[in-house]
């Protein structure tokens, strides 16, 4: 009896709808998924987009299979395979994803959270009125939404202390679509006054001629208006004389907002002695990320804060047990309280067109600014960027809707160790979660009918570094996490961008291991680095590995800003592989393929990923002279490429 040939699932994919899917979903990720804003993530791709996918594997393998994700991360593959109805078995070396995982499928009730939020509120808000209570200027009662604050420093040369804002325009009062000229404005010599944008000013104070587009610290230097020395802002903040100094509040009311020059009271409000906070955070280690802040004068990581939000922060931690005696629930309040850790007072920064602060670690990198937004924590309902009302509000309506889904609470194991004896997981257990490197997995041999997996993409998130704040806060682990498939450039015992490929032939090995005779790889990549191309195909094909089927889609960097400079990639590139089968395939390419820049560069990549299995001798060279030649890299910053 002659056998027919084993045909890629992906050939039942819609591409068309799951790009409309894809688009519609990221552009308010939390409407259409919201478990997925439980915790912070880096990089997460689209939960439509893997629905598909597990869709088009269970047309040819029906019933409810086990699906497995040895780089869950965001959570958004576990997620999309329990919504389908299947069993999930998922790891992470990294600690706050594993454990956010289990607090983002295992949330009480959102009745349960509403009421601990009410109690939570009621307990802290003798603190939160002595830190945010304000009047508007009308005399309406409000709260500080935001306290804004500007570094300065002495000028090495002449002494002169100067506050170094990086743009002359600190902000619109209005937001840009209303089109209002409106905005605050700082002068050559650091004095803020009220100008309009479109034209020339001159400060009200000193009577300098201020221009709204002036930049202040291009390439983060700055000059003395004094005597007109230049130097880094680095050797400023390394000199000895850096402080932060309050120059800014937003005042909130109901549907009302103003930004002014603080009072008296305001300005003793955000810095007075009364604001001692005890909780040490732990030291801030060399890391790529981490470069930035170690060079502006950060070493802790508590001195991210001042000192009013961490004594804030430390009190709603500290009042969680006495809001819930439901552990789970008073586990919600927790990591809702932790998520808000996010936006670090010396270092979110303000969009001074968009009037909002952007998270420590937006854009996947930590932002140093030198004119920065201290966030409320409680804020206003009606405003702010994730204070922690809002998470509450979105943590019941994530619970809700997860059980109005599933019908039913989910059974949960772990998280589990990853160094844990290979157990069968069993049949009664929806999800199976582990918290160490995937290297090696506690689960036993050919159990697992799909690995379905966003591997990291080379070094392009250090997932390690810009989670550190948010586990310390939380009381999470905060050791460097060797066995993180992502390389760490830094000298300080990182591991190295030569070890990437054996950690992820590593864990393929592992997916291998664990996947049935007739079970899949199905995985998604982006990276405009050819190298980091060539580290995965190596680990696939070392692995055991065979190619099937690819297809190019729409990733969720659809309308995101290019970030470092670099174009950011708007298609992933999704690989079928199957473990080396002595059947015959029947490989699978669509038939249209995006016809743009990125969709040539994938193309070429495609096509060198259809040969794994069967890479011949010096491939590498070719595959990289093809790269190189594409437009699409040549269009933005490349780096340069050698074996």
């Amino acid at each position: 009896m002659t056998l027919s040939p084993v045909e890629s699932v992906l050939r039942h994919i819609d591409v068309r709808s799951v790009n409309k899917s894809v688009r519609r979903e990221t552009r308010n990720r939390e409407a259409y998924y919201p478990p997925v804003g439980v915790y912070r993530w880096w990089a997460r791709r689209s939960t439509s987009l893997f629905r598909a996918i597990v869709g088009a594997f269970t047309r040819d393998h029906p019933g409810r299979c086990l699906i497995a994700d040895p780089f869950a991360g965001g959570g958004v593959i576990p997620l999309a395979a329990i919504l389908e109805g299947h069993r999930v078995y998922a790891q992470d070396v990294n600690p706050w994803a594993a454990e956010g995982m289990a607090r983002m499928l295992s949330l009480p009730s959102g009745r349960a959270i509403s009421v601990a939020a009410e109690e939570l509120y009621a307990l802290a808000k003798p603190t939160l009125d002595r830190a945010y209570s304000t009047t508007l200027s009308d005399g309406t009662p409000g709260v500080i939404g935001h306290t804004f604050r500007v570094a300065t420093a002495c000028c090495p040369s002449c002494q002169e202390r100067s506050a170094m804002y990086p743009h002359a325009l600190v902000s619109l009062l209005s937001r840009k679509e209303l089109r209002k000229n409106h905005a605050i404005l700082a002068c050559p010599a650091g004095h803020l006054f009220n100008g309009l944008i479109g034209r020339q000013n001159r400060c009200e104070i000193c009577g300098l001629k201020t221009d709204p587009e002036q930049i202040y610290t291009r390439g983060r230097f700055t000059t003395c208006i004094k005597c007109g020395h230049n130097d880094k802002l680095t050797d400023r903040a390394l000199g000895g004389s850096w402080r932060w100094e309050v120059v800014l509040v937003e005042r909130l009311a109901q549907h009302r907002r103003e930004l002014a020059i603080p009072s008296a009271a305001e300005k003793d409000q955000a810095e007075n002695d009364q604001w001692v906070p005890h909780r040490g955070l732990g030291s801030i280690l060399s890391g790529r990320e981490t470069q930035v802040l170690l060079r502006h004068g950060f070493r802790r990581w508590e001195d991210l804060y001042p000192a009013r939000q961490r004594v804030v922060l430390e009190t709603l931690f500290g009042i969680i047990p006495l809001a819930s005696s439901d552990a789970n629930v008073a586990e919600a309040l927790r990591w809702a309280v932790g998520g808000a850790v996010e936006m670090a007072g010396l270092l979110s920064r303000w969009d001074r067109y968009y009037l909002k602060s952007y998270g420590s670690m937006a854009g996947h990198r930590f932002n140093f600014t030198t004119f920065t937004a201290e966030q409320n924590v409680w804020g206003l309902n009606t405003w702010g960027r994730g204070p922690v009302p809002k998470r509450l509000a979105m943590f019941a309506k994530a619970s809700d809707w997860l059980s109005g889904r599933l019908g039913r609470k989910l059974k949960i194991e772990g998280p589990l160790k990853g160094a844990e004896r290979r157990t069968v997981m069993s049949k009664a257990t929806d999800v199976r979660l582990v918290l160490g490197s995937s290297e090696r997995m506690p689960i036993t041999n050919n159990c697992t009918d799909l690995v379905l997996t966003d591997p990291p993409y080379h070094d392009d998130v250090q997932y390690d570094d810009l989670s550190r704040p948010l586990r310390s806060w939380i009381g999470l682990p905060v050791e460097r996490l060797f066995g993180d498939a992502v390389p760490n450039g830094s000298s300080a015992g990182g591991r190295q961008a030569d070890g990437y490929r054996e950690i992820i032939t590593d864990v393929f090995s592992e997916a291998r291991r664990i996947l049935r005779q007739d079970g899949r790889l199905i995985l998604s990549y982006a990276n405009r680095d050819p190298l980091a191309w060539v580290d995965l195909f190596i680990a696939l094909q070392n692995a055991g590995f065979r190619a099937l089927g690819r297809l190019a889609v729409q990733s969720e960097n659809d309308t995101d800003f290019p970030k470092r400079r670099v174009r950011a990639c708007q298609l992933d590139l999704i690989m079928e592989l199957l473990p080396a089968p002595s059947r015959v395939v029947k490989e699978f390419a669509p038939r249209a393929w995006p016809r743009t820049k990125e969709g040539n560069y994938l193309r070429i990549i495609g096509r060198t990923f259809m040969r794994v299995g069967n890479l011949p001798d010096g491939w590498e060279v070719r595959f990289i002279r093809s790269c190189k030649a594409c437009k699409f890299l040549s269009n933005g910053k490349t780096r340069h490429f050698k074996i």
